[in-house]
């Protein structure tokens, strides 16, 4: 028979002591996914979520046309008022009709009655800079002065603009030089993004920098970057970005492997320092056509993944990354601000519904 050492036996009772009482923690504490893109009407999505003590932000985004969009917004509009303090949603803009005249009135007109009707806050996506050219052929960069009375309204009705400009510097690097895995999953099938095979467009550095002009020219406007603002794949520039810009937080949808692939003390210190500057989201997507109980499943095994990352020294793998890395150990109020009181203060009109 196997004999254990009393240490190992121990050593293994408070590892699943420690495990379970993280557990227990997780569903105490009110979280919100900040996130999220829910385009299902089936409201068995937005319920398996409050079982797991989660509230949704769900955001519109631009990927095709107006009728894409409305659809969209139809769904969101729904699932709020079912669930008025579970669902919360921001709004979008389609580009179909950039060049028309009288498209920034007409986009103005649109964005009040989505507001009136309960979006918590703008998206501008990265077709903005990436995409969309005038009727000369340049780019359309987001600081383009067309876009400086939609944003303003923004700030004119206190609502908070979620930002998505370009994308990981991993896009403008070949395959095999990415940092995570994921970056080379994605752009391998979408290569029409992927910006290496496309040195046309704006750099990189282009579109971070007029996204910063974005944030002087609007300085009272509460700004969230979507996907760590783009500055992913260094704690040390996204710490220069939000010293710079104190109107400015991130969400880190999407992009947590990212710190995982970084100094684990470095990133350890960045995020106690800006502890009120990230919100937690994943970029979770479900559609009508997609299996509902998989997608959930899917959705709560990250969830829990990401917590055990934050809350305990757990040493853990993830497909994305080569070597195995360090849970971060947050203490409970830094992990209430990034799961649920950053979001509230970022996106103010959740205070009065939420949790």
């Amino acid at each position: 028979m196997l004999k254990i050492s009393p240490f190992l036996f121990l050593l293994s009772a408070f590892v699943c002591a420690t495990c379970s009482t993280n557990k227990l923690a997780y569903f105490k504490m009110p979280k919100i996914d900040a996130h999220v893109h829910i385009r299902t009407e089936n409201p068995e999505i937005v319920m398996k979520a409050k079982k797991e003590n989660f509230i949704f932000l769900s955001i519109c985004t631009n990927k095709s046309d107006q009728a894409f969009v409305d659809k969209q917004i139809r769904i969101s509009k729904k699932l709020q008022r079912q669930f008025p303090n579970q669902f919360f949603y921001i709004t979008t803009i389609s580009m179909e009709e950039f060049r028309k005249p009288g498209w920034q009135d007409k986009t103005i007109s649109k964005i009040k009655l989505d507001f009136d009707d309960g979006a918590i806050g703008l998206k501008l996506w990265k077709d903005i800079g990436m995409i969309l050219r005038d009727s000369t052929g340049n780019f359309i960069m987001i600081d383009d002065p067309r876009f400086d009375a939609i944003i303003d309204y923004v700030a004119k009705r206190n609502k908070t603009l979620l930002l998505h400009c370009g994308e990981p510097k991993d896009c403008w690097l070949p395959v095999d030089s990415m940092m995570v895995t994921q970056s080379k999953d994605y752009y391998k099938e979408h290569p029409q993004y992927h910006m290496y095979l496309h040195p046309e467009c704006p750099g990189y550095d282009e579109q971070i920098t007029a996204r910063n002009n974005v944030l002087v020219k609007h300085p009272n406007l509460r700004v969230v970057g979507a996907h760590l603002g783009s500055l992913e794949w260094s704690v040390d520039e996204l710490a220069k970005c939000l010293d710079r810009y104190p109107n400015f937080a991130v969400d880190m949808s999407g992009r947590i492997c990212f710190f995982q692939s970084q100094n684990r003390d470095k990133v350890r210190d960045f995020i106690i320092k800006y502890q009120e500057r990230l919100l937690y989201g994943t970029d979770f997507g479900i559609s009508e056509a997609e299996n509902l109980k998989d997608k959930a499943e899917q959705m709560k095994n990250e969830w829990l993944q990401d917590w055990m990352y934050f809350s305990t020294r757990k040493a853990m793998k993830s497909y994305n990354i080569k070597e195995s890395f360090i849970g971060l150990d947050l203490n409970d109020s830094v992990l209430r601000k990034i799961y649920y009181l950053n979001a509230l203060r970022w996106y103010p009109e959740m205070q009065t519904k939420s949790l």
